[in-house]
């Protein structure tokens, strides 16, 4: 079934595409960043999958997948009707980290987004990581001469909030079933969707997120209630000629669940 969806080439890296349909577009008709974000998850899914290490594959085995962090950056927003044509490949273990490059090309080729993804394999009795390189050779990497698709990452150190910072923003959510994946915890996505609803209208009118950098440091849970906060240089942060936001989710025990530095810049800035 799997082998449907995506086609793996020599190299080890594997193609498939996706159309910008309209409910995955904002009021100008450009796709938003949660599209990409779900392209992003869909893909290396349905890769893994193909190699036999699909979240079905590995709770049989007693461990399963989580994202720890994804850093995008985005050239272009596609428009509605156009297919996003995706090529995504996995690379060697950090620590105990699987990295994965995910890019999105149009149909001329252009680069719409690249993002680096890095993945844990998580032990379900336990909860704790187990170390990736076993599964390494399962995932069959591009090889270590291939200069179009990397193996070898460097992963920059996590940003975390400034003490300039000041709070431009709150709010409260409730995770609800919708918010839950296969592993039982609020999916990825979610994060990002509650944290840019959280936002004015003024800003996402006239703004658009070029780069984020997002951590994934806990799982939250259907009965968790969490805060979300938004962090900027200024109050009138979109006055700004290229504003930065970092956002913060926070669970009920002030704890932090999810981290993003992001970079914004003006609609009409990005590729046409």
């Amino acid at each position: 079934m799997y082998n449907e969806l995506a086609k793996i080439d020599e190299y080890g890296v594997a193609h498939s595409r996706y159309a910008t349909y309209s409910y995955e577009t904002d009021r100008y008709g450009r796709a938003r960043l949660a599209f990409y974000t779900s392209i992003i998850q869909e893909a290396a899914g349905v890769h893994a999958a193909i190699r036999g290490l699909s979240i079905t594959d590995m709770m049989g085995e007693g461990k399963t997948w989580v994202i720890t962090r994804n850093h995008i950056d985005v050239h272009r927003y596609a428009r509605w009707g156009e297919v996003v044509t995706v090529k995504t490949w996995a690379a060697k273990p950090v620590r105990l980290h699987l990295p994965r490059i995910i890019e999105g090309y149009d149909k001329d080729g252009v680069l719409l987004f690249r993002s680096t993804t890095l993945w844990a394999i998580l032990d379900l009795q336990s909860g704790r990581p187990r170390r990736p390189d076993e599964y390494t050779p399962r995932m069959i990497l591009p090889a270590d001469d291939d200069a179009l698709h990397p193996t070898t990452i460097a992963i920059p150190k996590r940003l975390q909030k400034s003490d300039e910072l000041i709070l431009v923003g709150s709010s409260t959510v409730s995770p609800t079933y919708d918010d839950t994946d296969r592993n039982q915890h609020v999916n990825n996505i979610s994060y990002l969707n509650w944290a840019l609803g959280a936002l004015p209208a003024q800003l996402r009118d006239q703004y658009n997120i070029t780069t984020i950098d997002a951590s994934y440091l806990k799982q939250t849970y259907l009965d968790d209630t969490l805060v979300v906060e938004m962090w900027a240089e200024a109050k009138d942060v979109w006055l700004c000629d290229r504003p930065t936001l970092f956002f913060r989710i926070l669970n009920s025990d002030g704890s932090a669940v999810w981290e993003a530095h992001s970079v914004w810049q003006k609609r009409q800035l990005f590729r046409a």
